[in-house]
């Protein structure tokens, strides 16, 4: 009578053929922390890189409204010249703006109230086109919090502009 070969666990076994006969065993362990800590290395380089794009957008949103403060107060600025040499009449019914007014206007504002925290804030542009429309372009400078060790090898910041027009009434 033929013998039966055990095929379960126990003494005596043995694989069949085309089992493998190798399992894995304890010096394979550590894979799963090898790939959570690259999964966490990304996923904070991710948050990192989101939230310095919007300290960026948010500095640029800043300077915009900066701007469209300076351009309504430089709506509002006249000259004593300017005042005095143009009387309002039924025809004309105000007094137009200079560009040495809105110039003035823009560094009085910005120096009575400050940068805002904005750094390198400067003005590009403050003048009128139509005597009547006060345009000012201010610029500073964005530096991301989070990844400046990044940029910081290729320049000192981002620039960012703000532009706005007011209309003298």
């Amino acid at each position: 009578m033929r013998r039966r070969r055990r095929v379960g666990g126990g003494r005596g076994w043995r694989a069949p053929v085309g089992y493998p006969t190798r399992c894995w065993r304890a010096d394979d362990s550590g894979q799963i922390t090898l790939l959570a800590i690259g999964f966490m290395v990304v996923a904070l380089a991710l948050v990192a890189v989101v939230a310095s794009a919007t300290a960026v957008h948010l500095d640029r949103k800043s300077v915009v409204a900066l701007a469209d403060l300076v351009a309504l107060e430089a709506a509002d600025a006249l000259s004593d010249e300017t005042y005095f040499a143009n009387p309002v009449t039924a025809d004309d019914p105000g007094v137009p703006l200079t560009d040495g007014a809105v110039a003035d206007a823009v560094e009085e504002y910005l120096a009575a109230h400050g940068d805002d925290g904005l750094a390198g804030l400067r003005v590009l542009e403050a003048s009128t086109d139509d005597g009547w429309t006060a345009t000012v372009r201010l610029g500073a400078v964005s530096r991301p919090p989070l990844v400046w060790w990044l940029v910081g090898t290729w320049s000192d910041g981002f620039a960012v502009t703000g532009e706005a027009h007011a209309r003298a009434s």
